[in-house]
């Protein structure tokens, strides 16, 4: 429950501010040890790289979604943005780089230009208060959504008619992530990173993090482009598998704090970005490219 807590933090929204305009809750970073920028949202929840242009990330919380285009230094407001638009998972389709859905409370949403703008739409599936939503990097007609209650469904028509595959993930799944080859990551608070070699139908713990410790995985991020390289957000570091969650390597974020979220850019499995929350309760973003080693946008 306290880790729960710390995923919803609260914060100054800093207003209403129109689409296409730079957001009030994030500010450009001085550059100091690599940060690119801070985030200022009530909660931090997903983030998805575009497979089209990896300098276009789209960043998820319980109050939309934002942009960015330079790769995660400066962000602006979609039409995504109001205070029960939550976005607690999000994934691109498909290697265009145009369609894109994201999911949450309540909340199920798609975008057909890159995450700009959004349409509010009604999946066939038995609720929509979604505990993280995933897409298939190898074909885009593949999305997972993780249903409170319900269970895991797979859509294999872009998300229009669902099938369940699984009712044994635990109830604090918090982030859903797919790699290709039908491999799917699931982050649980209690069992750390499951993983799934069938689509979303069977799930077996991997070596970390630990179960039920201070290492509780908080998120879970796969390469698009390997499904054996993934990453684990933990209450204080990033982990780093390339052998699908056998063993992990502890990769520390300047400054520390908690890794909420998690994105992998399909051009490369060693680069990540990350947004650690540390003592100020802001988001610090933060990218490496050689896996974790260093920080920087270089």
């Amino acid at each position: 429950m306290a880790v729960l807590a710390a995923v919803r933090l609260a914060s100054d929204s800093g207003g209403q501010t129109a689409a296409g305009q730079p957001a009030s809750d994030a500010k450009v970073s001085s550059g100091a040890n690599g940060e690119l920028s801070q985030l200022r949202t009530p909660d931090f929840h997903s983030m998805a790289v575009s497979p089209a242009n990896p300098r276009v990330l789209l960043y998820g919380h319980h109050g939309g979604v934002l942009r960015s285009t330079d790769g995660g230094r400066t962000w602006t407001r979609t039409n995504l943005g109001g205070e029960t638009d939550d976005a607690m998972g999000m994934g691109f389709a498909g290697s265009g780089g145009d369609t894109v859905f994201a999911a949450g409370h309540d909340t199920f949403f798609r975008s057909e230009d890159g995450g700009q703008t959004w349409k509010r739409i009604k999946p066939g599936l038995p609720g929509t208060d979604v505990h993280g939503l995933a897409t298939a990097p190898d074909d885009a007609a593949v999305v997972y959504a993780n249903v409170t209650t319900h269970g895991l469904y797979r859509s294999g028509d872009g998300g229009n008619a669902w099938t369940r595959t699984s009712q044994s993930l635990p109830g604090d799944v918090m982030a859903l992530s797919a790699g290709p080859n039908g491999r799917v990551y699931a982050a649980s608070m209690s069992q750390g990173v499951l993983r799934s070699d069938d689509n979303g139908k069977t799930f077996k713990a991997t070596g970390g993090p630990s179960a039920g410790g201070s290492t509780a995985a908080l998120t879970v991020a796969a390469s698009p482009s390997d499904a054996n390289v993934l990453y684990a957000g933990t209450q204080d570091a990033l982990l780093r598998s390339t052998d699908g969650g056998a063993s992990w390597q502890r990769k520390s974020v300047p400054g520390g704090g908690q890794v909420m979220v998690v994105a992998v850019s399909p051009a490369a499995p060693e680069d990540v970005t990350v947004v650690a929350i540390q003592s100020d309760r802001a988001g610090h973003v933060f990218r490496s490219v050689d896996g974790g080693a260093t920080w920087g946008d270089q």
